[in-house]
């Protein structure tokens, strides 16, 4: 198979970015491990600097329909004071399985190839890729990694993250029923960690943590056993998981999760989401900064396909990168250093300034410019 892009992984990053080039006439294919519909660990918040790219692809009507609720305020608890406050814009919260599959689907009636249930194994001149006992091969101008957090080509690539073992965390999320927080979004703070609760779609609520990895000595995966002692830790805690029951078998859980800073192209590969560098989940900001980088390095990739030089290409989209997200991840790392300490949290919730709209101002960029990206790319197709 012969094509113009092909991209490894199919989230919101990848899938975004397949449907704005199929869309402008080039060939791509995007590869996924797993088959679709499939759920994935995330906080499922879907903040309004995304909704202008969704609104282009026609998405969030979709998730509208299907139920998504419109979240509008921020409740940040701690152990002594809770605090309020509304967001500048409305959110939505939408599960991974409905929105994954939505934007996919896009791309493919855009013109891209989906080939979901494919697991590429070697990437270089030639992609390899194996189901089963099944192997096939992709050449493509351009590669472009939205693996994710974590894959198998970020050692490859000998990217330097992926050696760092002291700043790592997991995440673990599962959906219950119950009581949901109506129209807002809660942060809970514990010890070397903390929880987002968010109403998503067929009423249900997404509980989503993160925790450092020391704080998981001794549960070896066993995340029932770490809610517990976190319920046991904090009376907060167990008396909002007391409102819930769980709507899922069994909690999902990340793979490392490292703070550190990456390079948005490696060996020619272009990154997007979190491949290209993670926003701390807190922020609320991930599935926007997958679909922002996808716009972001959309008409990059499209000009080196027309001809322009792969070295000024790379170089532009590393400082368009850098400029647009770095901002924004080194403040996400700020802010989950306060939530992840229950005491400095409640003293700075004591103060009652102007917390949370300093927050969202620093961790996501401005709609207005995102709408203007956007009809920038869509007005000339």
């Amino acid at each position: 198979m012969e094509v113009d892009v092909a991209i490894i992984g199919a989230g919101p990053a990848g899938s975004t970015l397949a449907a704005l080039l199929a869309g402008r006439g080039f060939s791509v294919a995007v590869v996924d491990r797993d088959t679709f519909p499939r759920d994935k660990l995330c906080g499922e918040f879907l903040s309004w600097d995304a909704l202008p790219i969704a609104d282009a692809l026609g998405v969030t009507a979709a998730i509208d329909e299907a139920g998504a609720p419109r979240i509008a305020n921020c409740r940040i608890v701690g152990n002594r004071r809770d605090y309020e406050f509304a967001l500048p814009h409305e959110a939505r919260g939408v599960s991974r399985l409905l929105f994954d599959e939505l934007l996919l689907r896009t791309a493919v009636t855009r013109g891209a190839t989906a080939l979901d249930g494919w697991t590429a194994t070697a990437l270089g001149e030639t992609i390899t890729l194996t189901r089963g006992g099944e192997t096939r091969s992709i050449r493509a101008r351009v590669t472009v990694g939205a693996w994710g957090r974590w894959g198998r080509f970020d050692q490859q690539l000998g990217r330097a993250f992926v050696r760092d073992r002291a700043h790592r965390s997991f995440g673990f999320k599962r959906h219950y029923t119950g009581d949901p927080p109506r129209d807002a979004i809660e942060l809970f703070s514990f010890r070397n960690g903390y929880l987002g609760v968010n109403e998503i779609e067929g009423g249900r609520t997404n509980i989503c943590g993160l925790v450092a990895a020391d704080r998981l000595t001794g549960h070896k995966g066993r995340w029932d056993a770490f809610v517990d002692e976190l319920r046991d830790d904090e009376p907060v805690l167990d008396a909002m998981y007391a409102r819930y029951a769980p709507a899922q078998e069994s909690f999902l859980s990340s793979e490392p999760v490292i703070f550190r800073a990456r390079s948005p192209v490696e060996g020619g590969v272009f990154m997007i989401g979190d491949a290209s560098g993670i926003v701390d989940p807190l922020t609320g900001n991930g599935m926007a900064m997958a679909l922002q980088s996808a716009l972001l390095v959309a008409p990059r990739i499209a000009a080196l396909l027309n001809g322009r030089e792969r070295i000024e290409v790379e170089n532009e989209y590393r400082r368009a990168h850098h400029e647009f997200f770095a901002p924004r991840i080194a403040w996400s790392r700020r802010v989950a250093r306060l939530l992840s300490r229950p005491r400095l949290l409640d003293a700075a919730l004591s103060t009652r300034a102007k917390l949370g709209p300093f927050f969202v101002r620093h961790t996501r960029d401005d709609r207005d410019v995102v709408a203007r990206m956007t009809g920038a790319w869509f007005s000339i197709q």
